[in-house]
């Protein structure tokens, strides 16, 4: 029998077996894939998941033996994990011999107070960190990028047919988004890429397990990585496509006007809580009113602007494209508008763009 002990700061073990959970794979034919494998080599406790898509490592300070176990049941621990507090001691034990060096094991946590025994996989079990390698790195603010993922997200696709488009793509100093419907994007000058990279949604929103202090993110061909000196978040990145953003965009519109955020806003929708779902009626839209026409009834809400030839939009893509900028605090922004077949641009003039495309209507 061998025995192994070690011992951690109870509320760091929890928050980083948080943080590296949630890359952990739902159902899997690789059990191993669910869990969370603990490595301790004497002065820090390494805590690593992954779905072969995405690995996140997180590092705390540590004490004691070097040794290594996966968890089975990582969820339940993580419950149990929640409840201790103070110096966490880790005692593990397995029964290695010549056949099987690394074989299924026993660990208790214990806080003095609470405590949890359960058996555990072999560390051996877990896939090997793959080989990777980066031509680019750039320094940047997590919390800042995250919140301007979050003001794009609604643009990315959901076809996982087309996964460049399920991706949000770095170029210059923007980041995008695009489902053919409709594009988004935001741009900040501190982060200028040297070659367009694309990055998946998971990815960006787990942004989150850096709490907004700064890392590092490294880009390669086929990986990126977000680091600092506890967490590493690393995925896999599809190659980019050819679609090019900045041709999709028309130079000139030829009409230009200044809109109210909030009053837009509030205006699609009172139409959006109109509408039936299951219709999908598209909004009548000829610059002085929305109109929407249902089967139960017609609504409309004054706008105001100049008059324009009418064109159909579809109701949720114009209000998530003036959610972007609601979510920035922008109080007005400049609608652009051409022919009723060219798409509609919303844009702070600063950093935001939204862009929607228009829907055929059918004639009265």
């Amino acid at each position: 029998m061998s025995t192994y002990h070690a011992c951690v700061d109870a509320k760091a073990f929890s928050e980083a077996l948080m943080d590296v959970s949630r890359f952990a794979a739902g159902e899997s034919s690789l059990p191993v894939l669910s869990e969370a494998m603990v490595r301790f080599d004497g002065s820090h406790c390494v805590l690593t998941c992954t779905n072969l898509y995405q690995w996140c490592t997180a590092t705390i300070p540590a004490t004691g033996d070097a040794f290594a176990f996966v968890f089975t049941k990582t969820k339940r621990v993580l419950t149990a994990c929640r409840y201790f507090a103070g110096t966490l001691e880790l005692t593990f034990s397995n029964k290695p011999n010549d056949r099987t060096p690394d074989p299924d094991g026993v660990i208790e946590l214990s806080d003095g107070t609470h405590s949890l025994q359960r058996g555990t996989m072999p560390a051996s079990d877990f896939p090997s960190f793959p080989a990777v390698s980066f031509e680019d790195r750039y320094d940047i603010c997590a919390g800042h990028l995250l919140e301007r993922f979050k003001r794009i997200r609604y643009a990315l696709s959901t076809d996982m047919n087309r996964k460049p488009r399920c991706c949000i793509e770095f170029l210059d100093t923007r980041i995008a988004a695009v489902d053919g419907y409709r594009l988004a994007f935001n741009h900040d000058p501190a982060l200028s890429v040297k070659t367009p990279f694309l990055i998946p949604p998971e990815a960006m929103a787990a942004l989150e397990i850096f709490r907004k202090r700064p890392c590092t993110l490294s880009v390669g061909k086929m990986w990126a990585c977000f680091e600092n000196e506890t967490l590493l978040l690393l995925t896999r990145i599809p190659e980019k496509d050819s679609f090019e953003i900045d041709q999709s965009i028309p130079p000139d519109l030829g009409m230009e006007c200044p809109v109210s955020v909030n009053t837009l806003w509030a205006q699609v929708k009172y139409l959006s809580d109109l509408s039936n779902a299951k219709e999908k009626k598209p909004v009548r839209f000829d610059g002085k009113t929305l109109v929407l026409e249902t089967s139960d009834g017609t609504y409309s809400t004054q706008v105001g602007l100049p008059p324009i030839p009418v064109r159909g939009f579809n109701l949720r893509y114009l209000l998530e494209g003036l959610s972007q900028f609601k979510a920035k605090k922008a109080d007005t922004v400049t609608m652009k508008v051409g022919t009723p077949v060219s798409p509609l641009i919303l844009t702070d003039g600063e950093d935001e763009l939204a862009m929607i495309l228009p829907v055929r209507l059918k004639a009265a």
